[in-house]
């Protein structure tokens, strides 16, 4: 069942995109988890490259058993049950990496020119999709044209889960890519530590030095990754005292414990030194040259391809943002940065009271898969 009502959205020019954009996340990237999970047809092209990361290539003249090869998603043509009086049309039905707030989309057609998908619209829906699902429309039927990048923004929609990128009547489109905010995810229990600058937890990189070959918003997904190419990593500098540095807002304001440093895949071109800084700010982005910001790790050495875990300074303190600089320059994959939202605490571990006068503890678990911190 779908749920119509009046639905507003603006055009937004494709240079206006980071100021329209630039502070949301891209909700539906794979690189957060968001997968295609049902697919009315793939005939030419699958759908699960609507959401991969790096821009669609062109792969003009390759063939495979059913046609010209393509980057993106494209259905057969001539779509049998499509009915111009009733729009049945072609589905993808779309997980999003997490549940969010939902602002905006990228519908790109780039390298389908002549088989591009006319005409596309966007539901929305909280649970997984059956039967009885209700669907809410939150981009109206609109025109697409061959070969380029399509930018909207709609008013804020309400928790969403999943979406449903529908095409009139068929064709192809390369990548779909759905914008807003991600509802963060926090421990029931105030005082035990989490990772306060993961994606999932509200963290996000507000202001950067250089994203020269990889961008400073690789550093706060799920897991390591999978090569150089998913991390962040500025350009070479040759200028005396040197550094390149990153300010994440944290998901929430909380009492800092440990660092974790990761350089995987980083091997000849990790930083030597770091340090990171801490501040309490009701900026978004605090002017990073400011002198409120507070050390909370002095210059440490790094290495290359491996995790680093540094105890921080001043637990007791609550902080809101930390800027991360590295000496000179080079390549970092992952930042964590573990604390708890309230009161202070041992910094490896939290000591719970239970209602029978017994005292649990806690280690802090970075991530699956990684190793567990001890004291």
């Amino acid at each position: 069942m779908t749920m119509q009502c009046a639905m507003a959205y603006e055009v937004v020019p494709l240079e206006d995109f980071s100021k329209e954009f630039g502070s949301t996340t891209e909700l539906s990237s794979v690189s957060i988890g968001g997968q295609v999970v049902h697919v009315s047809d793939e005939f030419f092209a699958e759908a699960h490259q609507l959401l991969l990361v790096e821009p669609p290539v062109s792969l003009a003249k390759q063939y495979g058993p059913n046609g010209e090869l393509y980057s993106g998603w494209e259905t057969r043509r001539h779509n049998p049950t499509y009915d111009w009086w009733e729009d049945t049309l072609h589905r993808c039905t779309i997980k999003l990496g997490t549940t969010g707030i939902i602002t905006g989309f990228d519908i790109d057609t780039t390298h389908f020119n002549g088989n591009e998908a006319p005409e596309a619209s966007v539901d929305a829906a909280y649970e997984f999709p059956n039967e009885g699902t209700t669907w809410k429309d939150i981009l109206p039927k609109v025109r697409l044209g061959p070969s380029r990048r399509h930018l909207y923004k709609i008013p804020a929609t309400g928790q969403a889960t999943y979406v449903r990128l529908r095409i009139y009547p068929d064709g192809g489109i390369a990548r779909f890519r759905v914008y807003g905010h991600v509802m963060p995810v926090f421990p029931a229990n105030p005082v035990e530590p989490f990772d306060l600058a993961h994606i999932f937890t509200g963290g996000k990189v507000v202001a950067t030095s250089d994203d020269h070959f990889g961008s400073s918003l690789n550093l706060l997904l799920p897991g390591r990754g999978k090569d150089m190419g998913d991390g962040w990593e500025t350009k070479r500098s040759y200028a005396k005292d040197h550094q390149d540095w990153v300010t994440i807002k944290l998901g929430a304001p909380g009492y800092l414990s440990t660092a974790v440093i990761d350089t995987i895949h980083f091997k000849g071109n990790f930083p030597e030194i770091c340090d990171i800084r801490g501040i309490y700010s009701q900026d978004i982005a605090p002017d990073a040259n400011s002198d409120d910001w507070k050390i909370i790790l002095s210059p440490v050495k790094l290495g290359p391809h491996r995790m680093h875990f540094f105890r921080l300074s001043s637990p007791c303190k609550q902080y809101t943002h930390v800027k991360v600089s590295i000496y000179p320059d080079g390549g970092i994959k992952r930042i964590r940065i573990i604390g708890t939202m309230t009161t202070k605490y041992e910094a490896d571990v939290t000591e719970i009271t239970q209602a029978d006068g017994t005292h649990q503890t806690t280690p802090i678990i970075v991530e699956e898969g990684w190793e567990i911190i001890e004291g």
